[in-house]
């Protein structure tokens, strides 16, 4: 983590205002719900229906329905309606780990397929689909399985298809340099590139086929690539990533590297390296200085600037120039070029209608964005002014910033500057059908619309550039702006000099009334399946009486290569016995495809007994061959595995795993490792597991303590501490094949410690107001609290009661009525309790009205401070404006709460 004090961390956790506030002709409007909580991400269903998908942390998918244009409501309030979409059954949420990625398929329409990006356990991370049936997910398949993770951080979770209608996902370092530099074996720093079935992509550049290289790997060199989205216009491929210097976001093409462990913001232009093409310092800024003789030389409006260092500053970047020699240097400007070169002490920015200069000394400052880069989408859609089109939006955690980045003629950036703050724990965004720009936070249970404040009635298209499988179908979706006068009929038609292969199926014409204008209307565009590989492209036109047209480009997905099809991607061979697998190919091939099946690696004991060699035609290619394998006997227990590769000359290799299944008698093998800290008066609990054949029961020898239990099937065991005692136990697993297995495991109950109370908002010197404030906190404790208290001027004023630890004023997010208060300081205290009765608190003093505070009352005030136990002072550091502290916050750090409050409850105990 970036900052070692825990209170500081969690006090900046909100430092961002309350509400958002979004540039002059804009307006923003807040939905909240409490089943939005913790949010991971977001993505609206392409296929014009309204329904927004939101990911929760726990592996809980739901949905939020459009009516009448706007987000689906309960009666007369903004409190959104939400539906279960789908639960991941095994899900693990520590640190930054859970249901974190969600893609739509790029023939969605058509076969109703959602994937999402999930940590199932503390090792292994997996793609998987559902079929969305009427709403709900249904058909889950597992994808690809065992993406790497080490169960804390930097997981990634980035998902998305590419124009080449391939799914590619991101991952990070793992926390811990996992996968950096020049490694190519793991999947961790790297973007990922697969097949629609889960199988390595035949063209990934480092696919060796039986080679030590991971065949999936795309791109490398990232750190944490939390979130990624594909260009519409383009198709290329922007990362978002978190840095430990730099915010970074890249355009990524094939074998590029990003750099990380080695460079942030300096990487070389050599070996495939690729530079940001927005960068943002984290949690700060970059100064440098001009020297002092001609660091700004400004010709023809045209300032050249040099640097004393290198700058690294990139096209695009806002800076400000200060206390340059000649002041008509000073302000704040667009860099309008800028060398790759790393070292690079030179750069262009424009200052039109000034006189030609020459100046020295001063320096030039970045622009402060944040700390920790979330989620970014481009604006493809009519009803932001025209300038907007093609905008990247993004986010950041710690700021609760909005940022926008527009792009020049040739693609590259051409400004980057904040246009709207005060979007707390800011994870992801994305252009709702409705042509409104949507954007939700980690743990505000709030989704937020943003639109234009006046527009005029026109045309409002949303997804004005789409991509179609050959044989599938897409959509996009027109509304009006505003209320017609009278009746307005739409057309939609392929544009003169378009490909014939691409047809309006659905939607040709739309009717709009002074009832149903605001409500989206779907256009459904088919593709045909033709021969060639060659993307075909249509601009469809939509057009009404009396208004301005609008502009549709679909391209198709055009993906003729043939790969091979396995049934299976492990096969259990018993010992002395066989098993079976298939083999065929995705599309029929142009020659004779002679296949080869062969164990490359493993066990000698499991070997190809038939299907070594298979031969598919243009007639056969999609009927499966068999392979059978066996395992030979052998004299030792132990279960062999083997790789069996299938390869064929121009194809992609495919890699099987094949596990002997052994039939001598095993004796039990303890795999478990002991829980060893324990509390008295509180249920112990510990799952022992063995590895045994045939499967062993469980037992307890020696001096078993007092109410100690072991389940003999299971074999968890559970007791109830009565005393700081220390015991010594030992656990038997047993098959009858000798000898037993045991562990001997050491326990030293400790006394249950005071909860820690961490008091989130309000902040210290915090101006409250209105009905609809916040109060809210959180429990830390060795046990599990119950509930949590709320003193106003230490009178109780509120009880939430609850398991999970999170308690809030009211039971949920913005209840607390402040509108009672007499203007002035209030000291505000939050209590929690544990299960066996005990406090902790944590106290801050908020000012009240809407003048807040007079200096007269400054001696009043009262330090937030925490008190739990022997618990001390937190958040000291309150210099800035929202009464937070600048130590620098980890990034997603709010998704790594219950990581935190776990070393929290250690290092007490210590």
């Amino acid at each position: 983590m970036r900052s070692p004090l825990v209170a500081s961390l969690l006090l900046l956790l909100l430092c961002a205002p309350a509400w958002a506030v979004v540039p002059a002709g804009f307006v923003e409007t807040d939905y909240t719900s409490n089943t939005l909580t913790p949010a991971t991400g977001m993505a609206w269903a392409p296929d014009g229906s309204g329904r927004l998908f939101v990911l929760l942390k726990n592996g809980v998918v739901r949905t939020v329905a459009m009516k009448d244009g706007l987000p689906e409501t309960e009666a007369g309030t903004r409190v959104l309606v939400t539906r279960v979409f789908a639960s991941e059954p095994s899900v693990h949420t520590n640190s930054e780990c859970g249901l974190i990625g969600i893609a739509f398929d790029p023939n969605y329409v058509v076969n109703r397929y959602v994937y999402f990006f999930v940590t199932v356990s503390a090792s292994e991370q997996r793609i998987v689909r559902y079929t969305d049936a009427n709403g709900t997910g249904t058909a889950r398949t597992e994808v690809i399985t065992r993406l790497p993770t080490r169960g804390e951080n930097h997981d990634g979770g980035g998902l998305g298809f590419g124009p080449d209608g391939k799914l590619y996902w991101a991952i990070g370092d793992l926390g811990n340099n996992t996968g950096v530099d020049a490694d190519l074996t793991s999947l961790a720093a790297k973007v990922g590139r697969a097949n629609l079935d889960g199988t390595p992509a035949n063209d990934n550049p480092f696919n060796d086929g039986v080679g030590p290289n991971n065949e999936y790997i795309w791109a490398q060199g990232f750190r944490n690539p939390f979130t990624l989205t594909f260009q519409p216009t383009t198709g290329l491929l922007w990362i978002n990533t978190v840095g430990t210097g730099y915010e970074q976001i890249f355009v990524v093409n094939k074998r590029d590297h990003a750099g990380y462990d080695d460079f942030e913001n300096n990487q070389p232009a050599t070996n495939n390296y690729i530079a940001p093409v927005i960068k943002y310092r984290t949690n700060g800024t970059d100064t440098r200085n001009l020297i002092a003789t001609g660091g700004a030389v400004r010709s023809g409006g045209i300032t050249t600037v040099t640097t004393t260092g290198r700058h690294g500053f990139r096209k695009g970047e806002r800076v400000t120039f200060k206390d340059v020699g000649d002041p008509s240097f000073n302000g704040s400007f667009y860099v309008l070029s800028a060398p790759r070169d790393p070292q690079a002490t030179t750069f262009t920015v424009a200052q039109p209608g000034l006189p030609d200069a020459t100046a020295g000394a001063g320096t030039v400052v970045t622009q402060a964005l944040g700390g920790s880069i979330t989620g970014g989408t481009f604006y493809d859609a009519t009803l932001f002014p025209p300038e907007y089109r093609g905008n990247y939006f993004f986010g950041d955690y710690n700021s609760g910033s909005v940022t926008r980045a527009t792009l020049a003629a040739d693609n590259s950036v051409a400004t980057v500057d904040t246009w709207g703050t005060g979007f707390p724990s800011h994870v992801d965004m994305a252009v709702g059908p409705d042509g409104a720009l949507y954007t939700i936070g980690v743990t505000s249970g709030v989704l937020r619309r943003i639109t234009p404040a006046t527009t005029g009635q026109k045309l409002v298209v949303s997804s004005l550039n789409l991509r179609l499988v050959e044989g599938g179908r897409a959509a996009f979706t027109v509304r009006l702006a505003q209320a017609p006068t009278a009746p307005v009929t739409v057309q939609v038609t392929r544009a003169l000099g378009g490909s014939e292969d691409l047809s309006v199926a659905a939607g040709a014409s739309l009717a709009f009334s002074t009832t149903n204008w605001a409500t989206p209307q779907v256009v459904t565009l088919a593709a045909v399946e033709d021969a060639d590989a060659i993307t075909d492209t249509a601009t469809f036109t939509v057009t009404a009486e009396g208004l301005a047209g609008e502009s549709v480009v679909a391209s198709t997905i055009d993906d003729n290569a043939t790969r091979l099809v396995l049934s299976s991607t492990r096969v259990s061979v018993p010992e002395n016995a066989t098993a079976t697998f298939t083999v065929s190919l995705s599309k029929q091939p142009t020659s004779n495809v002679t296949i080869t099946v062969a164990r490359t690696q493993g066990d000698a004991d499991i070997t190809v007994q038939d299907g070594a060699t298979l031969a598919f035609t243009a007639s056969n290619w999609n009927t499966p061959k068999t392979v059978t394998l066996r395992a030979a006997s052998d004299a030792d227990n132990l279960d062999g595995t083997a790789t069996i590769t299938v390869a064929a000359p121009g194809l992609d290799a495919r890699a099987l795993e094949a596990a002997e299944v052994d039939d001598e008698p095993l004796p039990p093998v303890i795999t478990s490792t002991p829980v060893t800290t324990a509390v008295v008066g509180s249920v112990y609990r510990y799952d022992v597991e063995a590895q045994a054949r045939p499967v062993p029961t469980y037992s307890l020898g020696g001096t078993v303590p007092a109410g100690m239990i072991i389940d003999a099937d299971t074999g968890v065991l559970t007791w109830t501490p009565p005393s700081t005692d220390t015991v010594t136990v030992l656990v038997r697993a047993s098959n009858g094949v000798r000898p037993d297995a045991e562990q001997t495991l050491t326990l030293t109950p400790a006394v249950d410690a005071p909860p820690l109370a961490i008091l989130t908002r309000p902040l210290e010197g915090e101006l409250v107001s209105g009905s609809t404030a916040e109060f809210f906190g959180d429990c830390v404790d060795d046990v599990g609290c119950t509930r949590a208290e709320f003193y106003v001027d230490d009178v109780l004023q509120y009880t939430d009661t609850r398991s999970d630890n999170h308690f809030h004023f009211g039971g949920e997010h913005n209840r607390w009525d402040t509108t009672q208060l007499a203007p002035g300081r209030h000291v505000l205290r939050f209590v929690v309790v544990d299960a066996a009765g005990m406090q902790g608190s944590a106290q801050v003093t908020v000012c009240a009205g809407p003048t807040g505070c007079d200096a007269t009352q400054a001696d009043a005030g009262t330090d937030a401070g925490t008190d739990a136990g022997t618990g001390g002072p937190i958040g000291e550091n309150n210099d800035t404006g929202c009464g937070c502290g600048a130590a620098p916050v980890a990034p997603l750090a709010w998704l790594a709460l219950l990581a935190l409050a776990s070393r929290v409850r250690r290092a007490r105990k210590e």
